[in-house]
């Protein structure tokens, strides 16, 4: 298969920084069909949106804030003309990498309930901090000031942290 250099770097950012993708959909679509719907929109938004990238942030800085903004427009962008992209990635475990557990037993399904209940940017605030983002790289990807990102931040936490241990 003969590709552009364009494009064979594209790819290369995408399979580097899929993770980001699956934890997007795993926060912002409720069933594995719409995870995949909503990975395939924001593919789709990154490859129309890549040669605008100047390069500026680091690539996952920017493959966040297309993501994060695919994903909270999503019902407003939906079309019929989606674009399958995702099973043609070469992901490892790719058969349950979209699962969320559901039992309520273990922690990390138990979380991803607790997030699922929070406004949408307060999703994207938490999952970008669950991913190590730093507070300047999460107010550059949502465009928000440091300091409201760091309030809000301690607001979620505690939010999150009374759902977790009601009794606590």
């Amino acid at each position: 298969m003969n590709m552009i250099k364009g494009e064979a770097d594209f790819l290369s950012a995408l399979e580097s920084n899929i993770s980001i993708l699956i934890k997007i959909a795993r926060v912002y679509a409720y069933t594995t069909h719409d995870r995949k719907d909503l990975i395939n929109d924001i593919i789709l938004e990154l490859w129309k949106s890549y040669p605008k990238f100047k390069g500026d942030s680091k690539i996952s800085t920017w493959i966040y804030r297309v993501s994060l903004n695919v994903a909270l427009n999503v019902k407003r962008k939906r079309d019929n003309n989606k674009v399958l992209f995702f099973d043609e990635l070469k992901v490892a475990d790719g058969s349950d990498i979209l699962e969320v557990p559901t039992d309520n037993s273990s922690e990390i399904g138990q979380l991803y309930q607790c997030i699922e209940s929070l406004s949408e940017q307060n999703k994207a605030i938490i999952l970008l901090y669950l991913d190590d983002k730093s507070y300047e790289e999460i107010s550059q990807i949502l465009g928000l000031s440091r300091t409201n990102v760091s309030t809000r931040l301690n607001r979620i936490k505690e939010q999150l942290r009374k759902q977790m241990n009601p009794y606590k």
